[in-house]
């Protein structure tokens, strides 16, 4: 069996929620990992994800169709290359439409891909009402809860953003003390460059508490991996069993 490439999908209805610094932690991710990754980049306000981490991240645009096929095309490529797509709220809407017109997730899969949604749950109206949407409208792409623990105040109502299936536990991105903001959230700033260099000017204290707030972030990523690792082979097996 081989293991299907993650297309990661960091996406909400509303404004400053944590979407950027989760795709940011998931490119970083990716490359302490020493894995291919490409990033892109809706950039609805700045600072934007091409501006913390440029050699990695392109821009993208959906508003026509010439940016709609460049989009998509490269999403789509079997490069073997993890993608990340931080979706800007305005785009939201178009790009999921897009996605199920031209039966996304079905092509994807074909080309060893894994579309996986990342939704910022928040206890917005606007945002459990999409989320639901999203469900509905393309019921076989695997639908992720992530709750920033910073946004959400802790809020996990499974009521508001039920699971569709067992690959679809929800991630908790821990919050991050008020100290530590100033030293990520200048960019350029790259997580995976932090982690392998000394702290510098930065007090010891403040580096290693930064360490273990990345720390558990990763971990999220890594037993999401794992999940769908586990979700590849139960499709392959019962694909087995149904063409025996």
């Amino acid at each position: 069996m081989m293991r299907r490439t993650p297309l990661y999908i960091v996406c909400s209805p509303r404004p400053r929620v944590g979407k950027t610094l989760v795709a940011r932690l998931l490119v970083d991710f990716f490359l302490l990992e020493g894995r291919s990754v490409a990033a892109f980049d809706f950039a609805a306000e700045e600072p934007s994800l091409i501006d913390y981490l440029p050699n990695h991240t392109s821009r993208a645009d959906i508003a026509d169709i010439t940016g709609q096929m460049a989009l998509f095309d490269r999403l789509i490529a079997g490069d073997k290359t993890a993608k990340i797509v931080d979706l800007a709220p305005a785009s939201f809407e178009p790009f999921f439409s897009v996605l199920r017109q031209i039966e996304f997730v079905d092509g994807a899969r074909r080309r060893g891909i894994e579309p996986v949604t990342l939704f910022m749950a928040d206890p917005g109206r606007a945002s459990i009402q999409a989320y639901a949407g999203l469900q509905s409208r393309v019921p076989d792409m695997v639908l992720v809860p992530v709750y920033n623990e910073a946004v959400a105040g802790g809020r996990r109502s499974r009521a508001e953003f039920p699971l569709a299936r067992a690959v679809s536990v929800p991630i908790y991105i821990p919050a991050l003390i008020p100290l530590l903001h100033r030293h990520i959230e200048k960019p350029p700033f790259s997580f995976a460059d932090f982690r392998s260099t000394p702290p510098g000017d930065i007090p010891l204290d403040t580096y290693m508490e930064l360490h273990r707030w990345m720390r558990r972030a990763f971990v999220e990523f890594r037993e999401l991996e794992l999940r769908l690792l586990l979700h590849d082979v139960q499709d392959s097996l019962l694909r087995d069993d149904t063409s025996s």
